[in-house]
């Protein structure tokens, strides 16, 4: 999940996220004079390229060929062979007879030739993808503080690893105009977008990455979330399952004018308890993070005005490790951290009573479940709209989150219809709180680097905002949920507990 970034963290990662090259990160432009700009939710890695002849690159995309020196990345089958939807694929459990739907605002004017070069370049089916706008299709411009190109991002993102989890299933694309702002303004529009969905695709399962800080909406909270929520009544009575990205931020918010909270907030829609709530793991398959200097000395060295490769490289070293190693997602070096918090607009669901009340303390906690957010391991997207390098990127957020879960949702509604269940997943929170705990990874603190450079990762506070994070335990909790999925047993299980 990604927004307009602020004071002192807006300067740092003004120079993080510049490249070799002076390519800029998208989504951290600066504020407009009329508040801060809603910006599609998804964090892309700096260009950092091998040199020639150095050790091997950490990263290295399909043709053409892109590498990365420290930043890692994963194919679709590496994911979902660390998560063991490769299992699912290979029973025939792949979306088949199923219907995805990602809601972005303006979509992307490359998205089906994209995802198409994507599914060639991955071996993946050819995909079956529609897209409608509902409000109008906008005019593609590069321009605009890079708006654009921002949502465009997110839309290949969200359509080629919502199709790498679930090939086979129908993706639809509702791209709505124009993009949103934090508060009432603008969405509207996004909300067109989510009711015509609703009404047109019962049974499916429906992606967003977008999201505000509660406390956005001020004094018309009530009355915007509930106009909203008749959305989501709705998309369960046509059990259609929702899930959104809970957040990039931590606990850590900001207002309409780009000022941080002094407090821990949470985000919506994510906090609806009739959405599910994607949180962020830091997946790091077959090695192991092992920094060598510390997050300070990693920014005293940019702000001495020295490359990124060159600070980078000490922070973010690591080590071949055969096997897998999660923690919560937490990226110091990107100022960037699952969402997860307790809501201040809705109280304790009853699929959460068995969620300790000390916890919860009377609110609606979230996220629900997490999947692999990072940035250094991220996953790898192909664009060739203008106002950006044509060619491989590594993409990651809560956002790249919601739409590989939405497609196991995807999956186990495939199960469904072959044991003849009477009715899609819907609604998944009352069943994904009565599933074992053995289909998830339960995700815990986890210590990282030696002496001076130690890291332990066991909270989502964000990395020099002064804003407390929720806490990392065993078992459910405010930054992970229940962790992320056992993909064939977490599957098969939901299917099972339909009637």
């Amino acid at each position: 999940m990604k927004k307009l970034l602020i004071t002192v963290a807006a300067a740092m990662l003004a120079m993080l996220f510049m490249s070799s090259s002076g390519e800029y990160a998208h989504g951290t432009g600066p504020a407009s004079g009329s508040g801060l700009e809603f910006v599609p939710l998804i964090y892309v890695a700096p260009d950092n390229p091998a040199p020639v002849g150095a050790a091997p690159p950490a990263c290295t995309s399909p043709a053409p060929v892109l590498t990365y020196a420290v930043l890692h990345c994963y194919s679709p089958a590496e994911i979902a062979a660390a998560y063991g939807v490769d299992a699912l694929h290979a029973e025939g459990t792949t979306g088949k007879g199923q219907t995805i739907v990602i809601v972005d605002s303006y979509g992307s004017p490359t998205a089906l030739q994209d995802l198409q070069f994507f599914s060639t370049a991955f071996n993946l089916p050819q995909p079956d993808l529609t897209i409608i706008y509902p409000t109008g299709r906008p005019t593609y411009s590069n321009s605009m503080h890079g708006e654009q190109v921002g949502w465009a991002f997110e839309t290949n993102l969200d359509l080629q690893w919502a199709h790498a989890m679930a090939p086979d299933a129908r993706l639809v694309l509702i791209a709505a105009n124009p993009a949103e702002t934090e508060g009432v303004q603008g969405f509207p529009s996004m909300f067109k977008g989510e009711q015509y969905a609703v009404e047109h695709y019962p049974g499916a399962v429906l992606s967003q990455s977008f999201g505000v800080t509660e406390q956005s909406f001020q004094a018309a909270a009530q009355v915007q979330v509930a106009r909203f929520g008749k959305v989501y009544q709705q998309a369960a009575a046509n059990y259609i399952t929702v899930i959104s990205a809970s957040g990039d931020s931590g606990s850590a918010g900001v207002d309409k004018q780009g000022r941080l909270y002094p407090y821990p907030t949470a985000q919506w829609p994510s906090s609806d308890p009739l959405v599910t709530s994607a949180g962020g793991t830091w997946l790091q398959y077959n090695w192991k993070w092992d920094p060598t200097v510390s997050a300070a000395t990693y920014y005293s060295c940019l702000n001495s005005g020295t490359a990124f490769e060159t600070c980078a490289t000490p922070y973010l070293t690591y080590s071949s490790a055969p096997g897998t190693t999660e923690a919560v997602w937490r990226e110091d070096w990107l100022l960037a951290a699952t969402g997860g918090m307790r809501s201040s607009l809705f109280s304790t669901p009853g699929f959460q009573s068995g969620i300790s009340p000390s916890l919860l303390q009377g609110q609606r906690g979230l996220p629900d479940l997490s999947w692999n957010a990072a940035v250094d391991g991220g996953v790898l997207i192909y664009t060739s709209f203008g106002g950006e390098r044509v060619g491989w990127h590594v993409a990651g957020g809560t956002s790249a989150a919601a739409p590989q879960l939405a497609a196991l949702v995807a999956l186990a509604n495939q199960l469904a219809d072959e044991a003849h269940k009477q009715h899609h997943v819907g609604h998944l929170n009352p069943l994904l709180y009565a599933l074992p705990a053995t289909d998830f990874n339960d995700i815990v603190p986890q210590t990282f680097g030696t002496g001076a450079a130690s890291t332990t990762l066991d909270s989502n506070a964000k990395y020099g905002t002064g804003i407390a994070g929720m806490s990392t335990t065993a078992g459910w909790d405010l930054t992970t949920g229940f962790g992320t999925p056992k993909a064939y047993n977490f599957v098969h299980d939901l299917a099972a507990a339909l009637p």
